[in-house]
């Protein structure tokens, strides 16, 4: 005999499906009731990939304004100046504004990252983010980079990184479904992985991604590694095969940075 839902059951999951169907217009929501298929991910499909670097990576302007005095900085205290948490995607549409929203791993007393020295040129590297629905069609086709300024220190000591950043490059979303790509750099993840004498900064960046239909919600995270020293890696989330081998042997130090 199949087992019957209770009526608070019932109640939760109504809820929950007018309040996933609230965002969508009503031709959308008629649509996926009469064809849920066609608005439900395939979790299964869902995968980030490794296009590369970046052939022309974007480059973060310097400030306007001078910090102006004499910084005191506490080398092996390591920490974010920009932001923690900013929003990438939102509603299938690009929001971030790379000039001005990015996330840095500086010594504390530092006022400004142009007060260090040494910069390497900004480094991206592109990656895919595709979903297909429950027939097999790709309903998400989203490529970004990760930006990154590395290597700069404080009178020859330490390696700090600045202008840590994502940059949407290409968003196709399916008629009926929602993205949104939001960014996460918890103080917790920026450290020194260095010595006291001569700090290396180090920091995982989060991306937590959304994707939403009048009938169904899938989300999940992915997570980069990377160093003041230009060590950069996926630790974490549903990239593609092979990349496994990539990983070890950077770890390695064997990959060119």
């Amino acid at each position: 005999m199949p087992r019957m839902l209770s009526l608070a059951a019932v109640a939760v999951l109504s809820l929950n499906t007018m309040q996933a169907a609230a965002q969508f217009r009503p031709e959308e929501v008629r649509a996926a009731q009469k064809d849920p298929r066609q608005f439900t991910i395939d979790e299964k499909t869902i995968t980030f990939e490794n296009l590369g670097p970046t052939v022309s990576p974007s480059e973060i302007p310097p400030p306007q304004t001078d910090p102006g005095g004499d910084p005191f900085p506490v080398l092996d205290q390591i920490i974010n100046m920009g932001k923690k948490i900013w929003a990438i995607i939102e509603a299938n549409k690009p929001v971030v504004n790379i000039n001005t929203t990015y996330a840095t791993a500086l010594p504390e007393g530092i006022k400004s990252w142009n007060q260090l020295s040494g910069w390497k040129p900004p480094k991206g590297t592109v990656y895919g983010f595709y979903a297909k629905n429950a027939y097999g069609a790709t309903m998400i086709n989203v490529k970004y980079q990760v930006l990154r300024t590395y290597g700069g220190g404080y009178k020859g000591k330490g390696k700090y990184l600045t202008a840590v950043t994502i940059e949407p490059l290409l968003v196709e979303v399916g008629w009926g479904y929602k993205f949104d790509l939001t960014a996460q750099v918890p103080d917790t993840s920026v450290v020194n992985v260095g010595t006291s004498e001569d700090p290396v900064a180090a920091m995982m960046p989060t991306l937590k991604w959304r994707i939403s239909t009048a009938i169904k919600d899938a989300s999940g995270q992915s997570i980069y590694y990377l160093q003041g020293d230009g060590l950069f890696q996926e630790m974490g989330g549903p990239f593609k095969k092979g990349l496994e081998d990539d990983v070890a042997t950077a770890l390695q130090g064997t990959i060119p940075l």
